[in-house]
């Protein structure tokens, strides 16, 4: 990798200056003033919207903005950029990057199609150069609570997974993206541009994934954006789970998830899909509520960093996913989770979307997309 050694101070670029991206702006702000100060600069924003560039400048304190990516990626004095555009233009901006040895943190979707990533992810690594895709779940303060209880033995074997993801569709609302619906732009529906999350999720939390049979709808009607999907999973271990994933109408419903676990001789269920509680039941014991405080803490305690200036704040995961990224460049180690995560989440919608649409049971292992 680029950053074999400690460096004593990190530029960041970011390209796209919309939702997400303001989401990692506004955190990356805290952790150069919070985190590191005097070591952390944001260098600069490209966005083509002027307004918005203006924008990022005054709130979040960019030193320089640029109109497209290209021209940040080609002109601008930084030494890592994180891409936070809609799908189609990872893969340009991500080359560029890797062209210029920059550290990248990508957005998830990966890419376009798993072919497309398959070849960044090859660019990358030719280079040494140190990626992390935008899998924020892995650092969810519940979910990773929620995983190390699970490995408790009095819960017994994991039996059964229901995962149920919804939203309204992200052009209206909170995760107003008008982009999402327009095929060109995006990867397609619900299941790759946010269910790809949950698919990397259980695959974290329960292993490998052996077989799969799925089904989709496109209710709404945009062309190759599917809002619903649901999927049967049978991991190598042999637990089954349910997963659906949807896009509706209902404009004031938070983005919402609703995971249960029912182990032999234990049962955990959540409605907190970054911070906040979970309840927990074990054999004939009543269902206890594990609040987020108590969530909150055991998180900063597993993940090894009591002390730290920031900890309170580590049940925000985009800000420790950004945290972790800068730290690991900062500090000359590899960051994670690695481009090669999102590319094996890709494949795996891919064999979701090739299930759905062919009516067949996928072997997962055996998979690979058909060429475009």
């Amino acid at each position: 990798m680029r950053y074999s050694a400690p460096v004593q101070e990190l530029r960041i670029g970011l390209v796209g200056a919309g939702l997400i991206g303001g989401t990692h702006a506004l955190v990356l702000r805290q952790i150069a003033d919070s985190a590191h100060p005097g070591r952390v600069r944001l260098a600069a924003v490209a966005d083509p919207a002027p307004e918005q560039r203006a924008l990022f400048r005054e709130r979040f304190g960019f030193e320089r903005e640029y109109a497209d990516g290209a021209a940040l990626l080609r002109d601008a004095d930084v030494d890592a950029v994180f891409v936070c555009t809609p799908t189609r233009f990872h893969a340009a901006d991500f080359h560029a990057a890797v062209d210029r040895k920059l550290a990248v943190f990508c957005e998830k979707p990966l890419a376009m199609s798993w072919r497309e990533g398959r070849e960044m992810v090859e660019h990358a690594e030719s280079a040494r150069v140190p990626t992390q895709i935008g899998l924020v779940l892995r650092y969810s303060s519940v979910y990773s609570v929620m995983r190390e209880e699970l490995r408790r033995a009095e819960m017994g074997e994991p039996m059964a997974v229901m995962l149920r993801d919804d939203q309204c569709f992200p052009i209206r609302g909170l995760h107003h993206t008008a982009w999402r619906k327009d095929r060109s732009l995006s990867a397609g529906g619900t299941m790759i541009e946010h269910g790809v999350h949950d698919i990397d999720l259980m695959t974290w939390m329960f292993g490998p994934i052996a077989r799969l049979r799925a089904w989709e709808q496109n209710r709404a009607g945009h062309p190759g954006i599917e809002d619903y999907v649901a999927v049967e999973l049978e991991f190598a271990s042999g637990l089954r789970a349910q997963v659906v994933n949807l896009w509706h109408d209902v404009v004031q419903r938070h983005s919402n998830r609703r995971l249960e676990v029912f182990c032999r001789n234990g049962f955990l269920a959540s409605e907190h899909d970054m911070a906040g509680s979970f309840d927990v039941q074990v054999g004939d014991g009543h269902e206890q509520r594990v609040s987020a405080d108590e969530v909150l803490a055991r998180f900063v305690a597993l993940v090894g960093r009591e002390g730290h200036p920031m900890a309170s704040w580590f049940g925000i995961a985009y800000l420790l996913q950004d945290l972790c990224f800068v730290d690991a460049l900062l500090d000359g180690r590899p960051p994670g989770p690695d481009l090669r995560v999102g590319l094996e989440a890709t494949r795996l919608v891919e064999a979701i979307y090739h299930s759905a649409r062919a009516g067949v049971e996928v072997d997962v292992a055996a998979f690979e997309p058909a060429p475009e």
